[in-house]
């Protein structure tokens, strides 16, 4: 609630007071308009006013480049982990630019076609090279060596789009939270259509988030979205 005391007709050097009081358990705050829309809820019981971040990567898969490869050597997808944060959908490019005997040097780019980095195959040494920017593989040099323009395509699926509970360490792009849940929702069993707040302000001791965050990391990154964590204040009565 807003509390406002006005007593400039008594006492002229009285100034107004103002300030908000928010109930521990009362998840809106302030006065900025709320905006919802629907959402499809992807995993888990979650309660009302939990921070919520979008599946927006899915699956990795790779092959050879169009046309095949004159070298042998394999690229093996990390098993565990093979996406890593800060992945975005869509085509990274491994590529030899330069050949070495027993090894060589591969380029990895992203799907817009920046640079990662480098994947060198050490001559005499293990014969494998791993990496892991964005994604997380092994190179081998195989009996026949690799060419320069060999290589292979790592190709990473858009996700589901459901929202779940943002965890920070998350790899499939709900790490990035983006809302904040209207209802308790349960998808335990399966997805289920439910609202989520994209636009307000919200008391910050009454929202849910994962242990992983803290309102200090959160309000950063929802503040852009107009997402706003307040903190209560504790109002007086002036009597």
């Amino acid at each position: 609630m807003t509390l406002t005391v006005n007593n400039i007709g008594d006492n002229p050097q009285q100034p107004s007071i103002s300030a908000q009081a928010f109930i521990p358990d009362q998840l809106i705050a302030g006065h900025l308009n709320l905006v919802t829309e629907p959402i499809t809820v992807g995993a888990g019981s979650l309660s009302r006013g939990t921070v919520l971040g979008q599946i927006t990567v899915g699956a990795a898969t790779s092959a050879a480049k169009s046309g095949g490869n004159t070298g042998n050597g394999t690229l093996t997808l990390d098993v565990t982990t093979p996406v890593l944060l800060n992945t975005t959908p869509g085509i990274y490019t491994v590529r030899c630019i330069t050949a070495v005997t027993n090894g060589g040097v591969f380029e990895v780019k992203s799907p817009t076609g920046a640079s990662l980095g480098l994947a060198t195959i050490v001559a005499g040494a293990s014969g494998t090279y791993t990496f892991s920017d964005r994604i997380k593989f092994v190179i081998q040099d195989g009996s026949t060596d690799f060419i320069v323009g060999d290589g292979f395509d790592v190709t990473v699926a858009a996700g589901s789009g459901y929202y779940i509970k943002s965890v920070a360490t998350a790899t499939d792009g709900s790490a990035v939270p983006s809302a904040i849940l209207v209802d308790t929702a349960d998808a335990t069993s399966g997805a289920v259509t439910s609202g989520a707040y994209v636009m307000g302000e919200f008391n910050q001791t009454a929202i849910i988030y994962d242990a992983s965050w803290s309102v200090a990391t959160l309000k950063p990154l929802l503040r852009p979205l107009g997402i706003h964590l307040k903190n209560p204040i504790s109002a007086t009565d002036p009597t």
